[in-house]
């Protein structure tokens, strides 16, 4: 070829060369005899050679699983359209339609977008619906067959498809493969190694093998993962941290399995990934049954699906000591992220498993009971507390102990028991005070806080609030320096402070927004929500209060009792105010997505700190230990008139309903039930 091709500009195609990639040199010599010469080569396999740029064709665009499913959309995708294209071919009269269109774009997503994929599926539409065909790829292989026969053998089965790259690896790479096969959402170098390591089954080749001692292993794990990306194996697909993140398509990955439950290996990677799974979830540090650091969840979340993964193994195995010990670990996962319905049901599983470690079995407990409270079932939550709080004192363990007096009493307040509630909350600030433990002794204080509010006794509440902000700040918990800056707002807004009330507000919105605890950020938009709405700021405020209530269904947890007359004060507040614009503007924040609305938020509590508010440029009134706004001390003024609702409604410019609304909170702030009652307390306290 060089003879009649030196000296031209020439195009030289090469298809499919991974079959002879042996020769990639004899394509080197061309080059390099012919200066005019450009290749173009698709293969499995790059040929490197000098020169080479390497260009990686995707699979076929999807439809993303939030996308609406309408016909529209789903047409956008050229999986989608390939789908169609070879289900007319088969069956002429096919189309897409609203009702098929979901599960068309569904069974697009779960054969990957692969091309070969979709057209083997799509030629099995004569019998079965694409609903039915969808139902039928939780294995894909042995329904991904019948390829045309004037096709090469390869290409008549998704399976031969993958196993002829299979066999085109090195024996250390096929054994790599299929044990890399046993993650689900990726995995790392690292987590890799972990698998790599397991003794091999086959004898070790002059390329190397996964094992070995770590020089030698991670050097010939580096030489085999590059082996497996250069057969389009294995993918990079993200960088966490600083460090590549690979996957499998998970139709690659089906053979993959099917490989390593052939080889015999499988119990013992399977073993090996848990293993490295539990020491990951065991790193957080954590108080048990509390939540944990943010960069901690970060890399948890990046595993969340092989931590699902190797939890099912353990319960599925009836392993008590690895089920209990990564429930216990993945128990701040939950309470911090959610969803509370997943974390419970993982527990009381794990919980199932026997007796097990007592440790981990006292902080499973724990973090059980504070999932129930948190999800309203207060009964439950303070029995399985007990349990926890038993078995922890019958067997010496301190910090489960205290732990579980912390749950118990949480539970019994929301109850409505404060007496209880502060006994043992005291209980569990001296074990922790004994044990150093900064951290639950900052959550005590706090659990002591809430007490205090509940009691009205807002320099106690405020006290404790400001002695736990500094420990939760030294101990770098941010989750907790949240609830005490909002513990701290509150206290300023009931002292009347409202320029204090805003920042620290805004504060908190900030900090909720970076950690990501789903629980944090919802209580950040009410108390933005509740700012507003006081501040005059009503659509604003019912904005917030939508998401809010959005975020807190999406998690499942109901309100803490401990505030829920505030919450219905200021939301009854805005509906009146708003009247029929209160539920658009509601359902407008229920739609809005968790960062738009934190957003929306920040924005409202910075123009709020950064100077006076058309609704607060008067100071907040104080009548008996509680804090009136400004517009509600008008309120009391003209009741002390002998006003009625419809001239204090003139007065103001309201409506007669505002007026009422207004009314009916000064009578539950000031705790009286009727009018004249509440005219006396504002004369007694120089109110006129």
């Amino acid at each position: 070829l060089a003879l009649p091709l030196r000296g031209k500009r020439t195009l030289l195609v090469l298809d499919n060369f991974e079959q002879v990639v042996e020769a990639a040199p004899l394509v080197g010599d061309l080059l390099a005899a012919c200066p005019g010469l450009t290749v173009l080569v698709t293969s499995r396999v790059r040929l490197r050679l000098s020169g080479e740029r390497e260009h990686a064709v995707p699979p076929l665009g999807l439809t993303s699983p939030n996308d609406a499913p309408s016909v529209e959309n789903a047409a956008q995708s050229g999986a989608v359209r390939l789908f169609v294209e070879r289900a007319q071919a088969v069956q002429e009269d096919f189309a897409l339609s609203p009702e098929n269109a979901p599960a068309v774009s569904a069974i697009c997503r779960r054969l990957d977008g692969l091309p070969l994929a979709i057209e083997l599926a799509a030629a099995r539409i004569k019998v079965l619906t694409p609903a039915a065909l969808l139902a039928r790829l939780e294995r894909r292989l042995p329904l991904l067959t019948g390829g045309g026969r004037d096709l090469p053998a390869r290409q008549r089965t998704m399976r031969d498809a993958i196993a002829w790259s299979h066999d085109l690896l090195d024996p250390p790479e096929q054994v790599l493969f299929r044990r890399l096969a046993v993650f689900a959402g990726g995995f790392t170098l690292e987590t890799a190694g972990a698998v790599a390591d397991v003794p091999s089954t086959e004898a070790r080749t002059t390329r190397g093998s996964p094992t070995g001692d770590a020089g030698a292993g991670e050097s010939a794990l580096l030489d085999n993962l590059g082996g497996l990306i250069e057969q389009s194996l294995v993918r990079p697909v993200a960088e966490v941290a600083g460090e590549w993140r690979f996957a499998m398509l998970e139709t690659v990955s089906e053979y993959g399995l099917e490989r390593l439950a052939a080889s015999g290996e499988e119990e013992a990677v399977r073993a090996a990934q848990a293993a490295r799974m539990l020491a990951l979830a065991e790193a957080s540090g954590a108080v048990p049954g509390l939540p944990a650091s943010a960069a901690w969840l970060n890399r948890v979340e990046a595993e969340s699906a092989n931590l699902r993964l190797a939890l099912a193994w353990a319960i599925e195995r009836r392993d008590a000591e690895t089920g209990l010990r990564l429930a216990a670990a993945l128990a701040p996962v939950w309470l911090g992220r959610g969803p509370y319905v997943e974390g419970r049901a993982w527990l009381e599983r794990a919980l199932g498993l026997g007796v097990g470690p007592t440790a981990a079995r006292v902080v499973a407990q724990v973090a059980l009971a504070r999932i129930l409270l948190l999800q309203g079932d207060l009964a439950l939550a303070a029995a399985t507390g007990e349990g926890a709080l038993s078995l922890a004192r019958a067997t010496g363990t301190d910090r489960g102990a205290a732990s579980a007096l912390l749950a118990i009493g949480e539970a019994v307040c929301r109850q409505g028991d404060l007496d209880r509630a502060a006994r043992n909350h005291d209980e569990a600030l001296a074990q922790f005070g004994k044990l150093g433990d900064e951290r639950g002794t900052a959550e005590a204080l706090s659990r002591l806080a809430t007490v205090a509010w509940l009691r009205g006794d807002v320099d106690r509440f405020a006290a404790l609030a400001e002695e736990a902000l500094p420990l939760w700040r030294g101990v770098g918990d941010r989750e907790g320096t949240i609830r005490s800056l909002d513990m701290l707002s509150l206290a300023a807004r009931l002292r009347g402070d409202l320029d204090r009330q805003a920042a620290l507000a805004r504060e908190v919105v900030a900090l909720s927004r970076d950690l990501g605890d789903s629980y944090a950020v919802a209580s950040s938009l009410w108390t933005a929500a509740a700012i507003a709405g006081e501040r005059g700021h009503m659509a604003l405020s019912a904005r917030l209060f939508g998401a809010e209530e959005a975020l807190r269904e999406s998690v499942g947890f109901v309100l803490d009792p401990a505030f829920g007359a505030d919450y219905a004060r200021v939301v009854g507040e805005v509906r009146a105010a708003l009247g029929e614009g209160f539920a658009a503007a509601w359902e407008t924040g229920r739609t809005l997505p968790r960062e738009g609305a934190v957003a929306e938020a920040l924005a409202a509590m910075d123009r709020l700190a950064a100077g006076p508010d058309s609704a607060s440029t008067q100071p907040a009134t104080r009548i008996g230990g509680r804090c009136l706004t400004p517009r509600e001390a008008e309120v009391l003024r003209l009741l002390v008139e002998g006003k009625t609702d419809k001239e204090i409604a003139a007065s103001l410019g309201v409506s007669r309903r505002t007026a009422s609304k207004h009314v009916e909170t000064i009578l539950g702030k000031l705790d009286v039930h009727t009018r004249s009652a509440a005219a006396v307390t504002a004369v007694r306290h120089g109110l006129t």
